[in-house]
């Protein structure tokens, strides 16, 4: 049966996060593109497939066990001589002590069901900034950052799964720390949890009752397909293009090219790529969203598309347009 690798963690977000990347830039930290800024509480482990929903199933209960978790990061400090590993250490707060100690519990519990694995090295809670760090640097950095310091609050506890396709963690499921809402109707108690995206047995739920649902209401027996372009020069990843398929239309829900390789037509060959994908699935058309007035709209008028909608306040207050280009009929089907 084939097995997942998995690793549990407090990931850090928000601009925090970033200011944690730029140091990591900096230290020129080849795990960098592969896991945000994050706080292990359960190292990798390979499980069985069908393991993994009772693990993130242990993982959301293990969450509702603490709140929010707030919490100082800095200095830094390392591992060495043991390991050439530098990172910021995790304190508790003056004004808020028990961050340790919530930690270790949440740990605890983890490491008590699906994900338990035999672990005889101490615990200590940290955040890495560079794992492979060539050990002359240490005292410098170390000195160069010595008054690091930040404070933050984690509130949600996160499931990552490794891909070997991409060298990369993906969030496979978010859970929040703290107790779920509770409702009740008709004498049933109803738990709500909240988190950033779906577990897997939430997402193969939606899809099928979602699937079923449109062709009863619409008419539709189709059922939207994910795609997800990637584009790559001499090994390095240059953008990305992900949305869905639909027999109607394709949606374009993101088409983003690294910095460094803007106006070399990365964006123009992945956007392509996702026509061509609607064309191949007999889609007539691509839609997306984008920020009125802003240079994404042009560009993309640039290439053919046409405003069809206003979408007044959709993102932040900001006003968007829906875009849409029809395309041409797919290779082999007559005109």
């Amino acid at each position: 049966m084939p097995r997942r690798r998995l690793t549990v963690a407090l990931v850090v977000t928000g601009p925090i996060a970033q200011e944690i990347d730029g140091i990591r830039r900096a230290l020129g930290a080849r795990a960098l593109t592969r896991i945000p800024p994050h706080l292990t509480l359960v190292p990798p482990v390979n499980i069985a497939e069908d393991e993994v929903a009772a693990a993130v199933d242990d993982v959301r209960e293990a969450a509702e066990g603490t709140g929010p978790i707030r919490l100082g990061l800095g200095p830094p400090d390392t591992f060495w001589p043991a390991a050439p590993v530098v990172y910021l250490s995790v304190l508790d707060l003056a004004g808020a002590p028990g961050a340790l100690h919530e930690i270790a519990a949440l740990r605890r519990r983890l490491l008590a069901g699906p994900l338990a694995r035999p672990d005889d090295r101490p615990f200590v809670p940290h955040v890495t900034l560079d794992q492979s760090i060539d050990p002359a640097r240490i005292p410098h950095v170390l000195a160069a950052l010595a008054d690091y310091r930040q404070e933050l609050t984690l509130g949600q506890v996160t499931t990552l799964d490794f891909d070997p396709s991409t060298q990369r963690w993906r969030a496979l499921a978010t859970a929040a720390l703290g107790r779920p809402r509770v409702a009740g109707t008709g004498g049933l108690e109803i738990r709500l949890s909240i988190s950033a995206n779906l577990d897997p047995e939430s997402e193969r739920f939606r899809a099928q009752e979602w699937a079923e649902y449109a062709d009863e209401a619409y008419g539709d027996s189709s059922v939207d397909e994910p795609f997800a372009v990637t584009a790559r020069i001499a090994g390095e990843l240059a953008g990305t293009a992900t949305g869905q398929l639909r027999s109607d239309y394709a949606r374009l829900a993101n088409l983003i090219t690294a910095a460094h390789w803007r106006n070399h037509g990365v964006g123009s060959q992945l956007l392509r790529t996702v026509e061509q994908l609607a064309r191949e699935h007999g889609a007539p058309a691509v839609r997306l969203e984008t920020r009125a007035g802003g240079p994404a709209e042009q560009w993309y008028l640039e290439r053919g598309y046409r405003a069809i909608a206003t979408l007044p306040r959709f993102r932040r207050g900001h006003d968007f347009v829906l875009m849409e280009r029809v395309l041409g009929p797919p290779p082999g089907r007559p005109r």
